[in-house]
């Protein structure tokens, strides 16, 4: 690449050097450091310029706007092509009312399928009280498909006088439209949903003596008291509540427990068996502790 330096005055004139001297003046090469340097401070140029331009555009939001209407135009001629939405396909539903689910998607037939927010309807999904998991998927040409997992309800929570509707994981699920759930167990305690798994889990190894469960009190944080439908309180221990359970079934087939003038039965001491009656008259079995008083 040939140099020149035009601010070298013309060869010959006031230079007081011969015409072969200025000619080796002019034809003399940039020093090396000097050509690093100029090509380097042009790298630098380039570079940040092509840093700060695209900086500049984005903070001005010219970036985000032309791609807006990029995606919008494009979405719109595919819309023209039939990509949009003609039916939405929901899979899962048992409880939830399907007007919330609609208006929590709020997709309407007709729109383009590209502009539907898929992680928005998603979040809206999810904050509805029986959906725990939800999906929203695009499929072409104009179908959306919705996927929810609902909670499971367990049982009913009695707090503050009223009762609510819970799931396997302790949750609240609602305190409406219960009596579509006659059959679920009453719960009673401050932490009482936390450890209802645990305790329905222990009253299924006993079907028969289950369905005559109405309700479970937790007591003290530790142990539960389990009420019959005719009234007895058991009382299982806090440790080992399911030996307890599995015994209690075992006199009941022997001596029809149920069937006696009992107002309680306590199963907290492994091996006895103490029974509190209402009249004080004496059960039955006499290998059975009985005692009169009041339920503690």
């Amino acid at each position: 690449m040939r140099w020149i330096n035009l601010g070298e005055p013309a060869a010959g004139k006031r230079s007081g050097k011969t015409g072969s001297e200025a000619k080796n003046a002019r034809s003399r090469p940039m020093p090396r450091w000097a050509g690093r340097s100029v090509r380097g401070g042009a790298a630098a140029a380039i570079f940040g310029l092509a840093l700060a331009g695209p900086t500049w555009l984005w903070q001005s939001g010219w970036v985000a706007d032309a791609a807006n209407s990029v995606f919008e135009a494009a979405a719109d001629s595919l819309a023209d092509a039939g990509f949009r939405v003609e039916e939405v396909m929901l899979e899962g539903r048992h409880n939830e009312s399907s007007a919330q689910i609609m208006r929590a998607l709020d997709i309407s037939r007709g729109v383009p399928l590209m502009t539907v927010d898929l992680k928005s309807a998603r979040t809206r999904l999810e904050e509805l009280p029986w959906i725990r998991v939800a999906s929203v998927e695009r499929e072409f040409p104009d179908t959306v498909r919705v996927r929810i997992v609902e909670r499971r309800p367990l049982a009913l929570w009695q707090r503050k006088n009223e009762l609510v509707l819970v799931d396997d994981k302790g949750g609240v699920i609602t305190s409406q439209k219960l009596d579509r759930f006659p059959n679920l167990l009453v719960l009673v305690g401050k932490d009482a949903p936390m450890y209802a798994t645990s305790l329905l889990s222990i009253l299924a190894h006993e079907p028969a003596l289950k369905q005559r469960v109405n309700a479970a009190v937790r007591v003290g944080d530790r142990r539960w008291n389990i009420h019959m439908d005719n009234g007895v309180y058991v009382r299982l221990p806090e440790t080992d509540a399911l030996s307890a359970w599995k015994r209690f079934a075992r006199l009941e087939r022997q001596h029809k427990l149920l069937k006696q003038d009992l107002l309680s039965i306590d199963l907290r001491i492994p091996d006895q068996l103490i029974v509190r009656t209402r009249t004080g008259r004496p059960a039955t079995d006499h290998k059975v502790s009985h005692r009169k008083g009041k339920n503690t």
